[in-house]
Protein backbone atom coordinates (compact mmCIF):
# COMPACT_ATOMS: atom_id res chain seq x y z
CA UNK A 1 0.00 0.00 0.00
CA UNK A 2 2.79 2.13 1.07
CA UNK A 3 4.53 1.74 -2.17
CA UNK A 4 1.17 2.49 -4.61
CA UNK A 5 1.21 5.68 -2.79
CA UNK A 6 4.41 7.04 -2.86
CA UNK A 7 4.43 5.88 -6.79
CA UNK A 8 1.11 7.84 -7.02
CA UNK A 9 2.93 10.72 -5.40
CA UNK A 10 5.67 10.60 -7.44
CA UNK A 11 3.92 10.85 -10.87
CA UNK A 12 1.71 13.11 -9.79
CA UNK A 13 3.89 15.66 -8.10
CA UNK A 14 5.64 17.08 -11.25
CA UNK A 15 2.02 18.08 -12.53
CA UNK A 16 0.95 19.79 -9.32
CA UNK A 17 4.31 21.55 -9.67
CA UNK A 18 3.46 22.78 -12.98
CA UNK A 19 0.02 23.96 -12.18
CA UNK A 20 1.26 25.74 -8.97
CA UNK A 21 4.30 27.49 -10.93
CA UNK A 22 1.95 28.53 -13.07
CA UNK A 23 -1.07 30.00 -11.30
CA UNK A 24 1.66 31.43 -9.49
CA UNK A 25 3.46 33.16 -12.61
CA UNK A 26 -0.19 34.71 -12.97
CA UNK A 27 -0.61 35.80 -9.70
CA UNK A 28 2.21 37.91 -10.09
CA UNK A 29 1.65 39.05 -13.69
CA UNK A 30 -2.21 40.45 -12.76
CA UNK A 31 -0.51 41.70 -9.47
CA UNK A 32 2.73 43.74 -11.18
CA UNK A 33 0.10 44.90 -13.35
CA UNK A 34 -2.17 46.15 -11.18
CA UNK A 35 0.37 48.03 -9.35
CA UNK A 36 2.31 49.27 -12.95
CA UNK A 37 5.46 47.45 -11.87
CA UNK A 38 7.71 47.01 -15.29
CA UNK A 39 10.53 45.52 -13.14
CA UNK A 40 8.53 42.62 -11.82
CA UNK A 41 6.74 42.13 -15.28
CA UNK A 42 10.83 42.17 -17.10
CA UNK A 43 11.17 39.13 -14.65
CA UNK A 44 8.59 37.04 -16.05
CA UNK A 45 8.66 38.29 -20.10
CA UNK A 46 10.36 35.60 -22.66
CA UNK A 47 13.17 37.73 -24.20
CA UNK A 48 10.59 38.59 -26.92
CA UNK A 49 6.56 40.30 -26.03
CA UNK A 50 4.19 40.25 -28.25
CA UNK A 51 2.33 43.89 -27.00
CA UNK A 52 -0.90 45.47 -28.37
CA UNK A 53 -1.91 48.33 -26.62
CA UNK A 54 -5.09 49.96 -28.15
CA UNK A 55 -4.88 48.46 -31.44
CA UNK A 56 -0.71 48.91 -31.91
CA UNK A 57 1.11 45.55 -32.11
CA UNK A 58 4.65 44.80 -32.42
CA UNK A 59 6.98 42.21 -31.01
CA UNK A 60 9.26 43.63 -28.85
CA UNK A 61 13.13 42.77 -27.01
CA UNK A 62 11.69 42.82 -23.55
CA UNK A 63 13.50 46.03 -22.70
CA UNK A 64 11.34 47.90 -25.52
CA UNK A 65 8.68 45.98 -24.30
CA UNK A 66 9.32 47.48 -20.09
CA UNK A 67 9.56 50.83 -22.40
CA UNK A 68 6.49 50.77 -23.81
CA UNK A 69 4.71 48.81 -20.73
CA UNK A 70 6.52 52.19 -18.46
CA UNK A 71 4.95 55.07 -21.34
CA UNK A 72 1.38 53.38 -20.90
CA UNK A 73 1.29 53.10 -17.09
CA UNK A 74 3.02 57.36 -16.93
CA UNK A 75 -0.45 57.93 -19.25
CA UNK A 76 -2.51 55.30 -17.29
CA UNK A 77 -1.96 54.73 -13.83
CA UNK A 78 -3.23 51.93 -12.85
CA UNK A 79 -4.63 50.89 -9.51
CA UNK A 80 -6.34 47.76 -9.69
CA UNK A 81 -6.25 44.69 -11.71
CA UNK A 82 -9.15 41.78 -11.25
CA UNK A 83 -9.11 38.56 -13.47
CA UNK A 84 -12.34 37.44 -15.11
CA UNK A 85 -11.08 34.07 -16.45
CA UNK A 86 -8.56 31.90 -16.53
CA UNK A 87 -7.75 29.03 -18.54
CA UNK A 88 -5.21 26.86 -21.15
CA UNK A 89 -4.25 26.61 -24.17
CA UNK A 90 -4.81 23.27 -26.02
CA UNK A 91 -1.16 22.09 -24.96
CA UNK A 92 -0.38 21.87 -21.20
CA UNK A 93 2.46 24.41 -21.58
CA UNK A 94 0.52 27.40 -21.69
CA UNK A 95 -1.89 29.58 -19.46
CA UNK A 96 -3.85 32.27 -20.44
CA UNK A 97 -5.79 35.21 -17.94
CA UNK A 98 -8.35 37.98 -19.33
CA UNK A 99 -8.98 40.33 -16.75
CA UNK A 100 -9.50 44.28 -15.89
CA UNK A 101 -7.03 46.67 -15.12
CA UNK A 102 -8.12 50.04 -13.87
CA UNK A 103 -6.29 52.80 -14.36
CA UNK A 104 -6.41 56.39 -14.08
CA UNK A 105 -8.50 56.81 -17.14
CA UNK A 106 -10.41 54.02 -17.42
CA UNK A 107 -10.81 50.13 -17.26
CA UNK A 108 -8.81 48.18 -19.84
CA UNK A 109 -9.62 44.14 -21.15
CA UNK A 110 -6.11 43.06 -20.21
CA UNK A 111 -4.96 39.50 -22.08
CA UNK A 112 -1.88 37.67 -20.92
CA UNK A 113 -0.40 34.81 -22.48
CA UNK A 114 2.48 32.89 -20.82
CA UNK A 115 4.12 29.67 -21.58
CA UNK A 116 6.72 27.32 -20.85
CA UNK A 117 10.25 27.67 -21.88
CA UNK A 118 12.57 25.20 -20.36
CA UNK A 119 12.08 25.07 -16.87
CA UNK A 120 9.87 28.26 -16.10
CA UNK A 121 6.57 29.92 -17.34
CA UNK A 122 7.25 33.17 -19.35
CA UNK A 123 4.92 35.98 -20.15
CA UNK A 124 4.89 35.96 -23.95
CA UNK A 125 1.71 38.09 -24.79
CA UNK A 126 0.14 41.27 -23.55
CA UNK A 127 -2.80 43.29 -25.10
CA UNK A 128 -4.61 46.21 -23.88
CA UNK A 129 -7.86 47.16 -25.16
CA UNK A 130 -10.51 49.37 -23.88
CA UNK A 131 -13.18 48.45 -21.73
Amino acid sequence: MNSILLTLAIVISPLLATDMATAQTIGDITKALGSGNTSSLAAMMDTEVELSVLGQENLYSRDRAVQQLSSFFSANAPSNFSQVHQGSSKSDNAEYCIGNLTTSTGVYRVYIYVAKKGERMVLQELRFDRE
